[in-house]
């Protein structure tokens, strides 16, 4: 189990590879993001045809078209690209304080990393999850329990802190007038795009403080 410290340096670890090195670390977010719109477009009877990931972006398609979608369908989907590394990084932290080891949690990420690579259709996708994955793999199955800690919980940091930095962006791609998944929602449900802005930044500011609070209040 975890100490006040190394929860509180951890997180400090995570801040810098979400912030300052968001450059370099963006693609792991576009992953989640990605992971997202598959894996919940999935589970509402969807079929994925190909998820494309790029340096800063990405996206995924469906065999239907969004017009022919359901309402659900359409909300799964659009809600789910944004707010999926802080629903991945939350349930991170809520299965850690719920005694699932760090190596479990790991490899459950390897899984869900496995799965979205077989729709991937990228080359720089071929490349970023794969290398994504053997890190993880790495750590969950080469190191020490403490170590799987330790990484476990940066990642889930890093998850949750990136799910809100990202938000940033969407605001700025928003305003210029071309992203699609407020783009979508906004159409489908007859709410503004300016609404779905803020629900994700609200969301991901929310899932941030509530899975940091678990993630800090974990200690012996």
């Amino acid at each position: 189990m975890a100490n006040v410290g190394m929860a509180w340096t951890t997180g400090v670890v995570a801040f810098v590879a979400a912030v300052p090195l968001w450059r370099f670390t963006t693609h792991a977010i576009t992953i989640a993001h990605e992971g997202g719109h598959a894996m919940f477009g999935s589970l509402v009877g969807l079929f994925v045809k190909k998820v494309t990931i790029d340096r800063g972006g990405g996206g995924t398609s469906f065999t239907k078209e969004p017009k022919d979608l359901s309402l659900l369908q359409i909300l799964a989907v659009g809600l789910t690209g944004y707010l999926g590394p802080s629903i991945f990084g939350f349930a991170g932290a809520w299965m850690l304080v719920h005694d699932i080891s760090p190596r479990s949690v790991l490899l459950m990420t390897l899984v869900l990393m496995a799965m979205l690579l077989v729709m991937v259709r990228s080359l720089f996708g071929f490349l970023a999850v794969p290398l994504t994955g053997a890190l993880i793999w790495v750590v969950a199955m080469r190191s020490t329990e403490q170590v799987q800690l330790v990484f476990a919980y940066i990642w889930i940091w890093f998850l949750l802190m990136g799910g809100t930095r990202q938000i940033p962006e969407l605001f700025s791609v928003w305003k210029q007038g071309g992203e699609p998944d407020t783009g979508n929602l906004a159409v489908r449900t007859g709410l503004s795009t300016a609404f779905f802005v803020a629900l994700f930044w609200l969301l991901s500011v929310a899932a941030l403080v509530y899975g940091g609070v678990l993630l800090l209040r974990h200690t012996p």
